[in-house]
């Protein structure tokens, strides 16, 4: 199992606004890698496409953790009564949960037969998502992550074997799918949610930004300065300054 080996630096001001200037309207596994290569200039960009899900979203949350801090506020609807439900999470906790694979194959056995099984990575859901539906997206993973084991079996993979090893594969990467148990407090009713560092830190960031920019306009017309110097500014001091033109 790998973890994170190197500490990852937080974006800054202008780092934040490159990134979501360049991957705005992207697809979110686009968004995903682009985060990467700021969070690990000194990682081949080649490397972290061949990172599982678990290891790219495990850099993700240490980088918004860096960023952003560490406590997640997230905000769900009851699918049974609409009410709105509030939810809190933190990066660390959600890192320290599960180790992440590190992309070798592992043997399982299912209905006798060994199996070698590995965790999907950016670019075989990069195939998958072009499939023409759900299922065959499945089969899309199934083929590329899953490997008959013993030399020499016969490879005779049923419907339920297919079922059991796309289960597997996600024991095999807990961290690639974070289900969030929910309950609603006004109508009792209880579900899980699934929970998409990549969405949601892209969000995040996009929010930031567009406030950042905001700030720039501000400051730039009261104080005279280039969009340069207001982003060097720390934000603490930043946002003084906005008060101050504001007052």
């Amino acid at each position: 199992m790998s973890m994170i080996q190197a500490p990852v630096q937080g974006l800054s001001a202008a780092a934040m606004l490159e990134v979501w200037e360049q991957g705005a309207g992207r697809h979110p596994l686009d968004q995903a890698l682009l985060l990467l290569r700021y969070a690990c200039p000194e990682k081949p960009f080649e490397a972290m496409c061949e990172w599982t899900i678990g290891q790219r979203d495990a850099y993700l949350l240490a980088l918004r953790r860096q960023t952003i801090g560490d406590g997640i506020e997230g905000y769900a609807e009851c699918p049974a009564c609409r009410n709105g439900l509030e939810f809190q999470l933190s990066c660390e906790a959600l890192l320290s949960s599960a180790c992440t694979p590190d992309g070798t194959w592992k043997t399982v056995e299912q209905n006798g037969q060994a199996w070698e099984l590995r965790g999907p990575n950016s670019r075989d859901l990069a195939l998958a998502i072009s499939a023409a539906d759900p299922e065959q997206a499945r089969r899309v993973i199934l083929s590329r992550c899953v490997r008959r084991g013993a030399e020499g079996a016969e490879e005779v993979c049923t419907g339920a074997d297919e079922t059991a090893l796309a289960g597997r594969l996600s024991e095999l990467d807990p961290l690639a799918e974070v289900l969030i148990d929910l309950r609603c407090e006004q109508c009792g009713e209880q579900w899980q949610m699934l929970f998409d560092i990549v969405t949601f830190f892209w969000n995040e960031l996009h929010t930031r930004s567009r406030r950042l920019l905001q700030e720039v306009d501000l400051l730039a017309r009261t104080y005279g300065w280039t969009e340069r110097e207001v982003l060097q500014l720390s934000e603490q001091r930043r946002g003084l300054y906005v008060e101050m033109a504001l007052s």
